[in-house]
């Protein structure tokens, strides 16, 4: 076979291979991608939240359960009314004028 044939079937396979394995890393690439409902573009097991409170991973909506808060879980050492209420105490009687005496 010519040299000059080896050649050019070398350099066509060897772009041809160049070719499919870009291709292949894009197409790969891509599927990692989602758009969301706003526009943005989110990476993949990225969660969003869109404007109207939904949340989406993926670009499907997930719907999780939030925990409703019980009775339970309040601190049973809190006692209201063992705090101290000195903004409530106002000064009775008082002779003197806050900065200094006055009008004697």
């Amino acid at each position: 076979m010519n040299h000059k044939i080896k050649i050019a079937l070398a350099l066509i396979t060897g772009s041809t291979l160049v070719y499919l394995s870009r291709k292949m890393k894009n197409l790969k690439n891509e599927s990692e991608i989602f758009t969301g409902e706003d526009g943005k573009v989110y990476q993949k097991d990225e969660t969003y939240l869109t404007a109207d409170g939904k949340m989406y991973k993926n670009g499907k909506e997930v719907h999780f359960k939030t925990p409703e808060i019980s009775e339970k879980s309040v601190n049973r050492n809190f006692r209201n009314e063992r705090i101290q209420k000195n903004y409530d105490t106002h000064p009775q009687n008082v002779g003197y004028h806050h900065k200094g005496t006055r009008h004697h």
